[in-house]
């Protein structure tokens, strides 16, 4: 947590992104109970709208890298909270609820698809290259804390407050991440962008091929794609299932869901809080057996029935997935150079989640087909394919390699 005292920019960007996230992890848990107790088969149309428009990232990494990602990230939010104001007043046509949740899941994975880059843009902005794996384990707590937080108080939300109230706490949360944005754009200045074509004014298709043959030498890269598609494609049938799961495999309600939810995620904080601490060792190996114990503990979650063992299983599971992700992310963003940074992640975001919204489809035509744990079982199988490749595939000098054009924006 130093670097938050150390960076004021960082800071800002950290505690706008906890909030608005929050909002969303509750707004989620309450849109996915519904829907489940109401059409659990519109559960996969869920999936889809979370899934599909993330995918459009390879070309929000282009505008990232020609325009400022900062204030795409500002305009974005505000483009969010003003989505939820209007899904707000939707509400007052009877039977719409299904239809805005699903509509307003869609406008929020949308904005992800310029957020994403942004994100991985920005953050080696803010820190030193030393500070970065630290910084990125601690940024990724804001997605992990906040739905911790979120996921508990959804379940509650839902019970004692009411949809409305729900869809007012995201609203709020929106506005809420666009001001703390604006002050982390008056405390920290725009980086000059450098243009890998050599002309500021190449045109959008010319910089994005640029991207995708600098994303083909990368090491590792391309060779952990399919897996991190199988993974990702997995993960998304789990998830979309779970409140099914909760209800029918653990036979346990509302409360417990968000509970169970929050378990992960708040093991995902543990993992993220702790990557600086493991700075000292070859961070491919750390990574690598980070996703080894994820996999094993997810294949334990598939196998049990009691839900506070259920819980205890995602935590761990959580708390490696943490580690690992924060690791391997760094990893790529020592491989890709600063000018390129913007297109090449907006690319891996694309590709990565490219197979979501199969994932999401597949947890609602086999909801009946398949026993329910096929998802969290591949899930485990994927994880044991990224220790592999993580080991084999990438380049052992990345642990040391420099953050290509990265300079710390001071407090």
């Amino acid at each position: 947590m130093r670097l938050l005292g150390k960076y004021s920019g960082f800071r800002a960007l950290w505690t706008g992104q906890l909030l608005s996230q929050m909002g969303n992890a509750v707004f989620l848990i309450m849109g996915l109970w519904e829907i489940q107790l109401r059409q659990p088969v519109l559960l996969a149309g869920a999936g889809l709208a979370m899934t599909i428009p993330a995918g459009l990232a390879v070309f929000g990494g282009v505008y990232v890298d020609r325009m400022d990602p900062r204030r795409l990230m500002l305009w974005t939010d505000v483009l969010r909270g003003s989505a939820v104001a209007l899904g707000l007043v939707a509400l007052m046509v009877p039977g719409s609820l299904m239809a805005v949740i699903i509509a307003l899941l869609g406008v929020n994975s949308l904005g992800n698809a310029l957020f994403g880059p942004s994100e991985s843009v920005l953050i080696p902005w803010l820190v030193a290259p030393e500070d970065l794996a630290g910084a990125n384990g601690l940024y990724s707590l804001t997605a992990q804390l906040a739905s911790t937080a979120g996921s508990a108080l959804g379940g509650a939300a839902i019970v004692a407050l009411g949809v409305t109230v729900v869809f007012g706490m995201d609203l709020a949360s929106f506005w809420l991440s666009a001001l703390a944005i604006l002050l982390m754009m008056r405390t920290v200045a725009a980086r000059p962008r450098t243009h890998t074509t050599g002309d500021a004014r190449a045109g959008f298709w010319p910089e994005l091929r640029s991207g995708f043959q600098s994303l083909k030498t990368l090491p590792g890269m391309i060779q952990l794609m399919p897996i991190a598609v199988a993974a990702n494609f997995a993960g998304v049938a789990a998830f979309t299932m779970f409140p099914y799961w909760v209800r029918t495999q653990l036979h346990a309600g509302a409360l417990s869901y968000g509970l169970i939810d929050a378990s992960f995620a708040a093991g995902l904080v543990l993992g993220s809080l702790s990557v600086g601490a493991f700075r000292r060792w070859p961070i491919r190996y750390v990574a690598a057996v980070a996703f080894g114990l994820q996999a094993l503990l997810l294949g334990a979650f598939a196998l049990t029935s009691a839900p506070i063992w259920a819980g205890g299983w995602l935590f761990v599971a959580g708390a490696s997935n943490g580690v690992g992700n924060a690791l391997l992310f760094t990893l790529f963003q020592r491989l890709v150079p600063d000018a390129l940074r913007g297109r090449v992640f907006g690319m891996l975001f694309s590709l990565v989640t490219m197979a979501n919204p199969l994932g999401a489809l597949a947890a609602g035509v086999f909801l009946h087909v398949l026993p329910l744990w096929w998802a969290w079982a591949l899930m485990a199988l994927t994880g044991l394919g990224l220790t592999a490749g993580i080991l084999v595939w990438m380049p052992k000098d990345a642990d040391q390699a420099p953050n290509a054009g990265a300079a710390a924006a001071g407090a």
